[in-house]
């Protein structure tokens, strides 16, 4: 697929990287000349300088020639700007727009409903919310993500050495609970990912991420040996857009949310948009200002400033001070492998969230979400089986997925099921797949039907 990226930041960079390595012909767009000289000698793709938001620099990039047009930049503006003219004057058929902002986004739909492209945006600040309130509601996980319609969590926790867990083998966690849709779906141990298989053992030290029914988390957190926090305060430090967002959702939760924001004038305005949430202003790394508003008696501390370092060390000053569990927003893809190792719990990263909204678009329409773990080296790809699909022409032991590949469970109807080799995908099943990051390009061909594209 050729595919034209307006936007050269994390989002559109680490995308470009990737579509790249999956075998697609990209084309990242940028205006700034030292950042185009910087990408031109890390990404394996062509850079082109220039404002993305003109007719001129869109066709010096072959736009023509474009399957696909992803408008990533910083700017909600600039990108709604984008998406309307590859769609109005070259007409490339399919375009993705990044928008922050839920005016913005009101304003897109309207504006590009009467057009025959097919036009569609990815919010990366509601995609936080939604991530940091599924961690709230598994306590103990490192990463949490819904699949088939909220119905089953792939969550990730670090086993302890009094886990029940360390030294099963899968396959013995498949019989604590083969009378539910529960399996062991990938580890991390160091700096490797494991797809297991029955034969792998779970070890002390583990980031193991569990595929569970909602219905049955308790039974896993009970072997994990995490128990619920009886504390109900919620502590959101920065009061800017995704803080803010948070603590809207939270307003009507059963807890006190706590909103701290260093700028008087961001706290002002938090204070006059918010109804149940107390907003102080202050710093979010003043220990005595945290030990002020008790924060020994709040079960999660989230730190959502714009300053990813700051977040970093509020969290940590939080844990020190009696908090129950911290998350921080830290974008850095230096950074991801410090979860749960430096006395972080969750890591919240907009960035991969975004990556993973858009890479919906570009399987397919058979595609339902796609979903990166930490470090972008694991996919989950929650998609419906189509006649014709390589996914339904034998048992699953015998289409010939790649070795590294995973059907994590299927959605029947109302049943969710955990397949084995010998049970076959049918049409209109939906199906969670998890794969190694090098092996996603490859599950096109398995998902898609023989008449899609």
């Amino acid at each position: 697929m050729n595919i034209v990226i307006v936007g050269g930041g994390l989002v559109g960079s680490t995308l470009a990287q990737k579509l790249s390595q999956d075998g697609h012909d990209v084309t990242l767009v940028e205006r700034d000349a030292h950042l185009v000289r910087d990408l031109s000698e890390t990404l394996d793709a062509q850079i082109v300088g220039g404002n993305g938001t003109t007719a001129a620099t869109l066709r010096k990039a072959g736009i023509e020639k474009a399957a696909l047009l992803v408008a990533t930049t910083d700017s909600d503006e600039a990108n709604i700007v984008v998406g309307l003219v590859a769609g109005s004057i070259f007409e490339v058929p399919r375009i993705v727009v990044r928008l922050r902002e839920q005016d913005h986004v009101e304003g897109f739909a309207e504006v590009s409903k009467d057009h025959a492209v097919d036009y569609a945006f990815v919010n990366p600040i509601e995609a936080a919310v939604d991530r940091i309130v599924e961690l709230l509601e598994v306590p103990g996980a490192l990463d949490v993500a819904s699949f088939l319609d909220g119905r089953l969590l792939v969550a990730g926790f670090r086993i302890g050495e009094g886990s029940d867990f360390a030294g099963l083998l899968v396959s013995h966690v498949q019989l604590l609970f083969a009378g539910t849709p529960t399996l062991v779906a990938a580890i991390h141990r160091g700096s490797d990912w494991i797809i297991p298989s029955g034969a792998d053992e779970i070890r002390a030290g583990d980031l193991v991420y569990f595929a569970i029914a909602r219905e049955d988390l308790e039974g896993v957190l009970a072997l994990v040996g995490t128990l619920r926090e009886e504390r109900r305060h919620i502590m959101v430090a920065g009061a800017d857009r995704i803080g803010l967002a948070l603590a809207r959702r939270l307003e009507n939760r059963d807890a006190k949310v706590i909103v701290i924001e260093a700028d008087f004038d961001v706290a002002r305005r938090a204070a006059d948009q918010l109804e149940h949430p107390v907003v102080v202003h202050g710093a979010v790394t003043d220990g005595a200002l945290l030990e002020e508003e008790e924060i020994e008696r709040v079960a999660t501390f989230v730190s959502l400033t714009p300053n990813h370092e700051t977040n970093l060390v509020a969290g940590l000053l939080a844990k020190r001070l009696g908090a129950g569990r911290a998350f921080a927003l830290v974008d850095h893809p230096a950074l991801a492998d410090l979860i749960g190792e430096v006395g972080i719990d969750a890591v919240i990263s907009p960035r991969l969230l975004a990556i993973g909204l858009i890479l919906r678009h570009i399987h397919g329409g058979s595609v339902h979400s796609v979903a990166p773990l930490l470090e972008d080296r694991v996919e989950l790809l929650e998609a419906e089986a189509v006649e014709g699909s390589r996914l339904v022409a034998a048992p699953l032991a015998e289409v010939g997925l790649p070795r590294g590949v995973l059907v994590v469970a299927v959605r029947r109807g109302a049943q969710i099921l955990v397949p084995r080799g010998d049970d076959r995908v049918e049409v209109g099943d939906r199906v969670l797949l998890i794969t190694a990051v090098e092996n996603a390009a490859k599950l096109t061909e398995f998902i898609e039907g023989s008449g899609q594209t």
